[in-house]
């Protein structure tokens, strides 16, 4: 097995080099703050860039290394492959990518990009292959970058007249695309080929995407064949108001996903992004941290400033008392599997090629049309998302390629707004369903093909229920926008108005006469201050499909949930996760709480982690709770304790279910739960 299966990773990145000294950084900070890996940049930086020069790094990186042996750590070499400075770029011009206008496409303000075709690859390749003779342990590659724009260069020029048989200012859009996405995997794979050819025990691994459009061009799948490890940027946050309590844990759950079972990092900036020189608190620190581990990842903790400035401040501190912890409990952070039996889709054709708030583009007019007004898929998702961990629901987040692979463990699966739908995989999800499986969509879900072209027949109509679509309702404004329910006692469970809210985009659709029409949304209002409209259409439609059912909300309801919070949006989530999938955890504890169970060979892990802050961010203090009541269905005849200061009061073991008190919650807790 190759030693980054062997323990859980606790990855230093010091990410710039100003004043400090190389061995300073090591001996007085690395070494002292319970990291086991550095990803080294300081020794090859120039500021916050790093390349690396045989003749100009190769003895001081020997050097370096027996240092780094004699403290046990190993050590990954940092190299960017996204841009260039302005010493490269006037030394060669024509490694830089190239706008359709043919001026250079900047980075940072003060950097370009290099493009990932050009001459620059011989030179990275020639400096790799000199770099992989040395003893490190791994590469971390920083891109490498091809963004949506595409490249007007003269190598990509002509390999995409090889490629597609005409000129690149011809090209569609899904051309570009494509020829964008290629060229990145295509420098992945090269390198791995070298590196591995030279030493395969050097861990190769590079910023992956995850929950975002294919910008950059480096698509998670695509590169997944030829790294050993999946990173993504989840801990690079701002902190504020408009920040997701899941930023981490949504990538790390994405990311698991993707990796087929190798090692997962999330990257947790230790200052706030865009603030280079502003630490976190040690609040959002741990918080950080936690969701990592208790998802399954490792973690990378960077600094964007010298270590010097920064080893003593309070969220450093933070993280160099939680490394000590995972070193304390190694046994609890190795290999874990999700438990999950609820999916959520995300939809990475619907991200490239429909809308998506990670990235807005225009669409071009091969993407033609249909609905004038379209959702956002990415929002949407993230509603879900908020409101299943609210509920404590534990699920996982999986692509159009899982939903061809395997589908067998999961009893639900969520489809937020995933408009673009292939025929291969709307294939899939209807076998599913037919055989027993559930499915729960919203809006114009299956509307369009993989490439974002408006579909003469939604590909999902028949499981959502669906005669024929009329078209599209636009609301005026929330005020004019309801919906009223029906009797069905298991989906309005807790859920008193009989009038509620509705989204403000909805399809307007005629049933299926086997379907059933639980909720009618209004016709729009002139005011808001005008009698509720007698007529209206379907908003929310059951259906059952061979020997599963659907849930098809007409309207982007996630859109809504953002805006406002309904609680009774969320409540009918958590109702028809309870009908049709039966909740793994239940408990009386605040949705403020991320609850994570996840196994290992002979036991249940229970993570814990206090998002209860005083409702604003950055979270300065949380409130510890008391007395939390929780029930997991888990097999009997286990053994439970927690093991960071909370208590498990009045266990009680019966027919696969274990129930207990856990008497404080501070920040983060673990509850095991092992097989007697």
């Amino acid at each position: 097995m190759k030693w980054w299966y062997n323990e859980p990773l606790l990855i230093s990145a010091v990410q710039c080099k100003f004043e400090d000294d190389d061995s300073w950084t090591l001996n007085e900070y690395v070494a002292k703050a319970g990291f086991n890996t550095e990803q080294l940049l300081h020794l090859t930086a120039k500021g916050h860039m790093a390349y690396y020069n045989e003749e100009a790094h190769g003895k001081k990186l020997d050097e370096y290394l027996q240092q780094s042996r004699k403290l046990n750590i190993r050590e990954i070499i940092y190299y960017n492959t996204h841009c260039l400075t302005p010493d490269i770029i006037k030394e060669h011009p024509d490694w830089q990518q190239l706008k359709r206008d043919g001026t250079p496409i900047p980075a940072y303000n003060i950097y370009a990009l290099n493009c990932v075709n050009g001459g620059w690859f011989d030179d990275f390749a020639k400096n790799i292959e000199q770099l992989c003779k040395h003893d490190i342990d791994g590469i971390f590659l920083d891109g490498p970058v091809m963004r949506e724009v595409g490249c007007y260069c003269d190598t990509c020029q002509k390999i995409f007249k090889e490629r597609f048989g005409k000129s690149i200012y011809d090209a569609t859009h899904m051309e570009l695309q494509t020829m964008r996405v290629d060229s990145v995997t295509e420098y992945i794979k090269k390198t791995n080929k070298i590196v591995k050819s030279i030493n395969p025990n050097i861990l190769l691994y590079l910023n992956n995407s995850a929950l975002r459009p294919d910008i950059t061009g480096s698509n998670s799948r695509k590169v997944e064949p030829y790294v050993d490890m999946l990173g993504a940027e989840g801990g690079f946050i701002r902190a504020d108001h408009k920040t997701s309590l899941w930023a981490v844990s949504s990538k790390a759950k994405h990311l698991e996903t993707v990796a087929k079972g190798k090692p997962r990092v999330t990257f947790v900036l230790g200052n706030q992004s865009a603030l280079a020189y502003y630490m976190h608190n040690p609040v959002e620190t741990t918080i950080l941290y936690a969701q990592s581990f208790a998802n399954g990842a490792n973690v990378w903790y960077g600094m964007s400033g010298s270590a010097s400035q920064f080893k003593d401040s309070e969220g450093s501190k933070a993280s160099i008392g939680f490394n000590r912890f995972v070193a304390e409990h190694k046994d609890l952070f190795q290999q874990s599997n999700s438990v999950a039996n609820v999916a959520l889709l995300w939809s990475q054709e619907t991200a490239n090629n429909y809308s998506s708030s990670v990235e807005q583009s225009d669409f071009t007019a091969e993407k033609a049309a249909s609905f004038k007004e379209r959702g956002d898929h990415y929002t949407e998702l993230m509603s879900f998302y908020d409101m299943l961990a609210r509920e404590h629901i534990q699920f996982d987040i999986i692509d159009e390629i899982s939903v061809l692979e395997n589908l067998e463990k999961y009893r639900l699966i969520i489809l937020p707004n995933c408009a673009c739908l292939s025929d291969q995989t709307a294939e899939a999800l209807k076998r599913y369903v037919k055989a027993g499986g559930n499915l729960c969509s919203t809006f114009d879900t299956g509307f369009y093909d993989e490439q974002g072209r408006f579909s003469t027949e939604p590909k999902l109509s028949e499981l959502q229920g669906v005669e024929s679509v009329e078209g599209l309702v636009k609301y005026p404004s929330n005020g004019t926008a309801y919906q009223r329910r029906s009797d069905c006692d298991w989906l309005f469970k807790d859920i008193k108005p009989e009038v509620l809210p509705n989204p403000l985009l909805s399809v307007k659709c005629i049933p299926t006469e086997q379907s059933q029409v639980v909720s009618v949304s209004l016709d729009p209002m002139t005011s808001v201050y005008t009698a509720l409209p007698d007529k209206g259409f379907p908003g929310i439609i059951l259906n059952q499909c061979g020997k599963g059912n659907s849930v098809y909300f007409t309207g982007n309801i996630g859109i809504c949930y953002a805006d406002r919070s309904h609680p009774d949006f969320s409540k009918m989530i958590r109702n028809i996760v309870s009908y049709y999938a039966s909740p793994m955890v239940e408990t009386d504890c605040l949705g403020s709480v991320e609850m994570v169970l996840r196994k290992q060979e002979d036991r249940y892990l229970l993570h814990l982690i206090n998002l209860t802050g005083e409702m604003t961010r950055p979270m300065n203090r949380i409130v510890p709770l008391q007395n939390i009541h929780i029930c997991v269905q888990v097999p009997d005849g286990l053994s439970v304790s927690a093991i960071r200061g909370g208590k498990v009061l009045e266990p009680l073991i019966k027919e696969n279910e274990l129930s207990f008190t856990l008497s404080q919650l501070n920040d983060y807790e673990v509850v095991v739960m092992t097989t007697k």
